[in-house]
């Protein structure tokens, strides 16, 4: 996801954003427009003096398969159009508060007419401009708090609060539509764990310490199971001894960050347009939001099954006592990260812990060298496209294959490659792969001899009627079969190592 801050939210600079990323050719599959997109805070009608056009803009961004998030709170300002019908309706709390963007009363969800008012703007807003898959629903709820009401505790509010914004759409858009709000911020929960898979954790600095914060409120986040978040990378606050509101090391750090989250996001104040830095951030950014998007398979599957089940989270901090203040994870089950907090030096190394693994050790995926598990290794940090990233040994990845598609930039992704990594300790082996349509697959893996293998992809069920045609194709790391072939029930692939 890409967006401006507040301060760029109109017409002309949401559509130079939205191409400016094309033209460079850096996937991104949302864009958010911030607060100030509407003729009041949270009225959920376009402000025509900024968006001239604003049906036409969503209709070019979603022809692109693009999705829409719109900036919202619960708020209704005492100078918005929306405010006196609702005050005399006795949809709001009866008391004014001061909050981030003026001065207003917050929505009362308890109320039943309030929330079908509430509703029909929504509804009203979809039926003008079309669908919109997400609100960024900010921390307006624990304002709640100053109403001094004992019967209105804020657990409650924001659980109505969250609980509503993600129902709704839901019920207008469909199933894809989602909310993007906070899973943990300072050291706090916000929203139910039931509805984020696209959580954020709140305005961090831009700086190294910034970053620190992110990580520490995400992995708390993961620690608390919930299930899909990151971080705004590069931090939202501009730093004040940065030209740019952050430095170019630091926004790549980050970077990298984002894109080994389950949700990478990039926008807050200062500067986050990564040619604006210089055509070496570009080319690096763009080898990190391509990493991403390669194991969006991967990040889906087990961020299914985290969901459905109830437990669970792609994002689980290493709680080895080697790893304090480290701020080292597993994203999902099969990769282990070690973040960089410093700008990179000549032959620069750092000290990196390797957990314990069932599998026989770790791979770092950049220079495919194996490692066994519970030990410090010196890691080579001098470089800002790589940090310290491991795969468990043995393990099948299912990532999209790129290659498949004539334009680097085609949607929807439909082919997948399976990627083997290392060396499985067992003769047989197997993965699950759930896709976006709702297939799910398992991989079954087998080694016919030292330098031979097959692999067979099985139907399990699907979760919706409709599905569409995926192919794939089979890689031990980085040497692939020479086709894709249909995914289907009993399909294999054979692949032969060269000794």
């Amino acid at each position: 996801m890409v967006w401006l801050s507040n301060s760029h939210t109109n017409q002309i600079e949401v559509k130079t954003l939205f191409h400016d990323y094309k033209n460079y050719n850096i996937r991104f599959g949302i864009i958010n427009i911030d607060s100030r997109w509407a003729t009041g805070f949270n009225t959920f009608v376009f402000n025509s003096h900024n968006f001239s056009d604003p049906k036409q803009l969503l209709d070019e961004i979603r022809a692109d398969n693009v999705k829409i998030v719109l900036w919202m709170t619960s708020f209704v300002d005492v100078d918005s159009p929306n405010y006196e019908y609702a005050q005399t309706h006795g949809y709001l709390f009866n008391k004014t508060i001061k909050w981030w963007h003026g001065e207003g009363r917050l929505l009362n969800y308890f109320n039943p007419e309030a929330v079908d008012w509430w509703h029909q703007q929504i509804s009203n807003l979809t039926k003008a401009v079309g669908p919109i898959h997400a609100f960024k629903a900010d921390g307006s709820d624990p304002y709640i708090i100053e109403l001094l009401d004992p019967n209105i505790t804020w657990l409650k509010y924001r659980t109505a609060y969250y609980n509503d914004t993600f129902q709704i759409l839901r019920q207008l858009v469909g199933d894809d539509a989602l909310i993007m709000s906070r899973p943990v911020d300072a050291d706090l929960d916000f929203s139910p764990r039931d509805v984020v898979f696209m959580g954020w954790v709140g305005d961090e600095d831009g700086t190294y310490k910034g970053l620190q914060t992110a990580l520490r409120y995400m992995l708390e986040s993961g620690r608390r199971g919930y299930v899909g978040f990151g971080s705004d990378i590069g931090g939202y606050r501009a730093d004040p001894n940065a030209t740019l509101g952050r430095t170019k090391e630091l926004f790549l750090r980050w970077t990298a960050i984002g894109a080994l989250s389950s949700f990478m996001e990039n926008g807050g104040n200062g500067e986050h347009r990564p040619w604006i830095f210089d055509n070496e951030t570009v080319e690096i950014y763009r080898s990190w939001v391509n990493l991403h998007y390669s194991i969006v398979p991967y990040l889906y599957t087990f961020g299914t099954k985290a969901a459905m089940s109830g437990k669970g989270t792609l994002m689980m901090p290493c709680d080895d006592i080697e790893t304090f203040l480290k701020y080292t994870y597993f994203l999902g089950p099969s990769f282990y990260v070690a973040p960089v907090f410093k700008d990179p030096k000549p032959n620069d190394t750092e000290r990196v812990w390797l957990p314990k693994s069932s599998k026989g050790g770790w791979m770092n995926i950049f220079d495919l060298k194996t490692y066994s598990g519970s030990h410090f290794i010196d890691q080579d940090v001098s470089r800002l496209d790589q940090i310290p990233l491991y795969v468990e040994n043995g393990q099948i990845i299912p990532m999209y294959d790129f290659n498949w598609n004539k334009n680097p930039l085609d949607e929807p992704l439909n082919a997948f490659k399976f990627v083997l990594w290392g060396e499985p300790q067992e003769t047989k082996t197997n993965q699950s792969l759930i896709t976006r349509d709702g297939q799910e697959w398992l991989l079954e893996l087998n080694r016919l001899s030292l330098t031979s293998y097959s692999l067979t992809t099985k139907f399990i069920k699907s979760y919706k009627q409709q599905g569409q045609i995926w192919t794939w194709k089979f890689c031990h790391q980085k040497l692939c079969t020479k086709s894709n072939i249909r995914l289907e029930n009993n399909s294999q692939l054979y692949l032969h190592k060269h000794t």
